[in-house]
């Protein structure tokens, strides 16, 4: 709790600083969260290595020719690097104690894309798993993936960061589940700031992507299971990177009018199909 100060005094003259102004000065800094940036090409990050735990926002710059987002990954307690690197060489899905807790998700070239997480400390991993065209080989196969620790303590210029961000205030709500999105308002024209939870039993995403004129959702999933060759149908705008169950994050949409759809790539643990095959693409009108 502040105490109140009345006044300070100094030599030949009075002034005060009242309580409220040193409460309005602390709560303005409260309501601020670190930038943390991290800049993808093929096929690489440039990130910190250690943050502090906390809400942080997470901005994701391309520098590269391709689509690339940032997968942040939890291990679990006492697990490594190394310990994932040694189980990802076994076949098979991913070992129990990897949690998906979100990140930005792709941003085209020259772009740049925001998510706002809430971290504890620990040891985790950013990766990017999309895929280059023509090839279906993930992007972290090629070293696109790299330790993250996460600790109480860390300074600012530890971070290399130095930069603040209002924290977000979110309007919307959305929901994923399986295998689909429900969002708490209608979406409109305009900035919005979005809460995204996963309420589904299985890890999901939110691709938001920009249709071409007489595009649908399911030409972009067309095209994404064709390596993505050729012209694109859509275009990846913002989004939240997967999320496991009961997991939660922010991220910010900036529609103009025009037709866009949520999409999830996350496969599915009862048959790998990808969440997309099993419905979960839906497209909103933007007027």
């Amino acid at each position: 709790m502040l105490k109140a100060v009345p006044f300070v005094l100094f030599a030949g003259a009075a002034a005060f600083v009242s309580s409220s102004s040193l409460r309005d000065a602390r709560a303005d800094a409260a309501f601020k969260v670190p930038v943390v940036t991290v800049h993808a090409k093929e096929f690489s990050f440039v990130a910190p290595a250690t943050i502090a735990p906390g809400q942080t926002t997470f901005h994701l710059v391309n520098d590269g020719k391709q689509l690339h987002h940032l997968q942040i990954l939890q291990l679990g307690k006492g697990k490594t690097f190394a310990d994932l690197q040694a189980a990802l060489k076994n076949p098979g899905p991913p070992p129990a104690w990897l949690v998906a807790v979100g990140g930005p998700n792709a941003a085209v070239p020259g772009g740049s894309v925001d998510a706002t997480l809430t971290l504890e400390a620990g040891n985790y991993v950013i990766a990017c798993f999309i895929p280059s065209p023509g090839d279906p080989t993930p992007h972290m196969m090629k070293g696109m993936i790299q330790p993250l620790s996460v600790q109480a303590g860390v300074t600012q210029a530890a971070m290399a960061t130095n930069t603040y961000a209002a924290t977000p205030a979110p309007e919307i709500h959305l929901v994923m589940k399986d295998y689909g999105y429900a969002f708490s308002k209608p979406l409109t024209k305009g900035k919005h700031v979005i809460h995204v939870m996963n309420e589904g039993p299985q890890e999901h995403e939110a691709i938001f992507i920009k249709l071409a004129p007489g595009k649908h959702a399911a030409d972009f999933t067309k095209w994404v299971a064709a390596d993505m060759k050729g012209p694109p149908p859509a275009s990846p705008v913002d989004g939240m990177a997967g999320l496991s169950k009961g997991r939660t994050g922010i991220f910010t949409a900036n529609l103009t009018p025009g037709t866009y759809a949520l999409v999830c790539f996350a496969p599915d643990a009862k048959d790998g199909k990808t969440h997309a095959e099993h419905g979960m693409m839906q497209e909103y009108v933007i007027k």
